[in-house]
């Protein structure tokens, strides 16, 4: 008989955290990326550490740190599977510098830090989703959740459709739940150290993401010959090359059918400079009408982005990626965009306001949004905030860091090219 776990919504006592630790969660709306992204609490996510990574989240420049979600430490994370082949990663207190949020516990000395305080969604219902790899390699979930991701195959052209997560989520799941099951010969003694980070989708209901590779070079300093050149030839046959950004996932919540439409990175290497311009409409597209009532908050939030960028020199930012996101549920109140120190404290004070916003919208809007979009946590807003973000930064560098050999001059002109077009195409948009 199996011990329930504790789960990362729960408030736990410190004794039982370090016994037992804590139950994570798939991250639903992971649109990109090599490895899983985890759900320790509805305000933080947790990913495989990557040490060069986790050095940068820890010195960033102070310029930029609204543009990056908050690092909070660091926990060990110890991969389980029951009997019946399903898969739970369990959390614990563990490696240098852990500031483990301290309401959520991993151990006694995490619980009694208060370096990082993190909001959470008490009014939320924990929902627990368990996978499990079947033997036939396909993936199986068990979601209590009714929210379908529809993709279409970029190889196969087949319209298919998930679940409770992301099909991209599910992907990056089955392709480590393979490797480990390989290294592990069916034991459960696999323990890695993950990074603790900001899940900064959290402030939406319902979530809609564009992941962009940015820049035109994609390969850090360190890479080997073989791998450099298949990122040069990946930039030189896709956007990268001609205006410094291309699609690297996207996810687009639709307020009729209450569902999301996906496309992940194959869809991004895939277009010409006229696709992404389309990919773009698409974006803010919610299967009703086009979003243009956003495009000025973005523009304004990449324009303060590029000017960052431009007063760091030396900088690399390779194979960094860039999330825009937005609220696909609402459309009610002014467009609104805010950095990243004043989220929490807005959305605290506009809670008490939730009854004059929801008078704000149209009749037509309240009738053509789903009841599934309506509020389910306290972030929900009601207004329509944009939110861009810098992600990924395991390939970074600058003059000093971590002892690399190569130092660059000046900003990074890729970085800063692929920002500008962007820039444009938005601001092309009617």
């Amino acid at each position: 008989m199996q011990c329930k776990m504790p789960e990362a919504g729960d408030i736990m006592d410190s004794e039982s955290a370090e016994s037992e630790g804590i139950l994570l969660q798939p991250f639903m709306h992971q649109v990109s990326g090599h490895t899983i992204m985890l759900r320790f609490n509805n305000d933080t996510l947790c990913k495989p550490l990557i040490t060069r990574e986790q050095v940068f989240y820890e010195n960033l420049p102070e310029d930029l740190k609204e543009f990056v979600p908050e690092y909070k430490g660091m926990i060990q994370v110890k991969l389980q599977e029951d009997s019946d082949g399903f898969v739970t990663f369990v959390a614990y207190s563990g490696g240098k510098s852990s500031k483990t949020p301290n309401n959520q516990s991993a151990s006694s000395s995490a619980s009694s830090s208060s370096e990082t305080e993190v909001a959470r969604s008490d009014t939320e219902e924990f929902k627990p989703q368990r996978i499990r790899l079947l033997r036939s390699g396909s993936i199986e979930v068990s979601a209590h959740t009714d929210t379908v991701f529809k993709y279409a195959d970029p190889k196969s052209g087949k319209h298919e459709k998930t679940k409770g997560m992301n099909p991209w989520s599910i992907k990056c799941h089955k392709r480590l739940l393979s490797k480990l099951r390989k290294a592990s010969n069916g034991t459960d003694s696999n323990i890695s150290e993950f990074i603790l980070l900001e899940n900064v989708a959290a402030q939406f209901n319902n979530p809609c993401i564009l992941d962009l590779k940015m820049g035109t070079r994609q390969h850090g300093d360190d890479v080997s010959e073989a791998k450099k050149q298949r990122h040069m030839k990946k930039c030189e046959t896709t956007t990268s090359s001609q205006i410094g950004v291309r699609v690297c996932g996207m996810q687009v919540y639709q307020v009729l059918t209450d569902n999301y439409v996906c496309h992940n990175k194959y869809y991004g290497r895939s277009l010409t400079v006229d696709g992404f311009k389309d990919s773009l409409r698409a974006f803010l597209n919610n299967g009703c009408e086009l979003r243009t009532d956003l495009l000025a908050s973005i523009v304004r939030r990449l324009e303060e982005l590029r000017v960052a960028i431009s007063k760091q020199d030396t900088f690399r930012f390779y194979s960094s990626s860039l999330l825009i996101m937005y609220d696909g549920g609402s459309k009610s109140g002014l467009s609104t965009v805010l950095p990243k120190s004043e989220h929490h404290s807005v959305l605290h004070s506009d809670e008490s306001n939730e009854s004059n916003a929801s008078t704000t919208s149209s009749d037509n809007d309240s009738k053509n949004i789903n009841s599934a979009s309506a509020p389910r946590n306290r972030h929900w807003k009601g207004s329509n905030i944009v939110d861009v973000r810098m992600i990924d930064f395991a390939h970074s560098t600058h003059d000093g860091f971590e002892g690399d050999l190569t130092t660059h001059s000046g900003p990074d002109h890729g970085y800063i090219f692929g920002l500008e077009n962007l820039i444009k195409l938005f601001q092309g948009i009617r």
